[in-house]
């Protein structure tokens, strides 16, 4: 499915097993590397925790919610928004997703550093309550290759994202199944069919970048966590990029 073609060249798409490894490889290449809490938790510098959150993104494919941009000239992937399908536990001891993958599938410190942060942020808001809603699509990894930076390819392709959102309820998705994705994550289970849709769209935004795109697209911000109080390895996420006032977002919009 192409969801837009922009005017310099590029082509916003769903996912599909022919791009996912072009995806990743943006994850791997421009995510893992260059992106806050990345750096934060050491996952720039260790390969395997890199390779775990890898297979994050491999488990958020079968949701068939993300998306990709493609140069239309060379048809390399050179930006990604992994999405995932996130629904209301209807068992207040049931635990979400993100501290299951880190307490289940998560052999490296540094993976498990940062997805514990993702999981702690969203738990400090919750936004199904707040929304009273029971089902969210999240922009969950947001990343573009460096040499097509600003590009506003981050800004369409959440824009996109919203537009999917908004979509599903009427069967607007493309679910990968997990033999496509190659035998290195064949072990991953296959979505059950849901019973509900995206109301809300919700992200975090841990860099100037993505808060910018966040702003544009009228998000709504509901929490700010500076992330000097996240500390891996005996330094804290703000050390270790080199800015003491960083501070990530938790944001949402109705959809």
């Amino acid at each position: 499915m192409i969801w837009l073609i922009t005017d310099n060249g590029y082509r916003i798409e769903s996912l599909t097993p022919d791009t996912f490894h072009g995806a990743l490889k943006v994850i791997k290449e421009a995510f893992c590397q260059d992106e806050a809490v990345s750096i934060g938790s050491e996952i720039n510098t260790n390969p395997k925790a890199a390779e775990e959150l890898l297979e994050l993104c491999a488990d958020a494919a079968l949701d068939g919610v993300s998306l990709i941009a493609v140069n239309e000239n060379t048809g390399e992937v050179v930006a990604v928004a992994f999405n995932k399908i996130q629904v209301k536990t209807s068992d207040a001891s049931e635990k979400p997703f993100f501290e299951i993958f880190a307490d289940e599938r998560c052999t490296q410190a540094s993976s498990r550093s940062l997805i514990q942060f993702m999981a702690d942020v969203d738990g400090r808001c919750n936004l199904f309550e707040k929304y009273k809603v029971d089902c969210s699509l999240e922009i969950m990894f947001l990343a573009t290759l460096r040499d097509y930076r600003r590009l506003n390819l981050g800004t369409e392709l959440c824009k996109c994202s919203i537009d999917l959102g908004r979509r599903i309820k009427d069967g607007t998705s493309y679910p990968i199944n997990v033999e496509d994705l190659g035998p290195e994550y064949s072990h991953l289970k296959m979505r059950k069919p849901i019973n509900t849709y995206p109301k809300i769209c919700q992200a975090i935004w841990t860099t100037k970048v993505s808060r910018k795109i966040g702003r544009s697209l009228n998000f709504m911000v509901h929490l700010r966590v500076p992330l000097s109080e996240f500390v891996f390895n005996g330094k804290t996420y703000s050390e270790r990029i080199g800015d003491e006032a960083a501070f990530c977002e938790v944001a949402a919009l109705s959809l």
